[in-house]
């Protein structure tokens, strides 16, 4: 199968191959074996930057015959402002997810929060109190976040 793509097209695949990357290597520090299909297409994508007249967006090291975006792809592309929004949403959720379990846990006991899904009130508090963290958080920040 061919696919014909615009040269816009193009870069618009180069970011989202850049946004996968980031999600799946930015906190390994080695190559991963599931990943390697992943990366090699990326690579194969990567490689067709001259033809697309955007050469100046990816780089090859010839030491390690690979692809990589350029520090001109990095600040003109709207990829990492996706991976910083995406950081710090998540960061913010998995803080709320994670508190609201705690105090849950400790209020009810591990047994009780493995069936949370089975008791519709418990449910329903974890929630409450997800949102009651998500507003504090909202407000405040972490200003008030203290740890004893």
């Amino acid at each position: 199968m061919k696919i014909n793509i615009t040269k816009k097209e193009y870069v618009k695949l180069l970011d989202m191959f850049y946004i996968a990357d980031w999600i799946m290597h930015a906190f390994c520090s080695e190559e991963r074996v599931e990943t390697k299909e992943y990366r090699d297409l990326e690579q194969k994508f990567f490689s067709h930057a001259k033809e697309f007249g955007v050469d100046d967006l990816v780089e090859k090291y010839p030491s390690e015959g690979e692809f990589y975006p350029a520090r001109k792809f990095e600040d003109e592309t709207p990829a990492m402002d996706f991976i910083d929004e995406y950081n710090e949403e998540s960061f913010w959720d998995e803080l709320i997810e994670q508190l609201a379990r705690r105090d849950m846990i400790e209020k009810h006991g591990l047994d009780k929060m493995k069936s949370i899904f089975e008791d519709e009130d418990i449910f329903n508090e974890l929630e409450d109190l997800k949102d009651k963290y998500a507003r504090e958080f909202e407000e405040n920040g972490i200003r008030r976040l203290r740890l004893s």
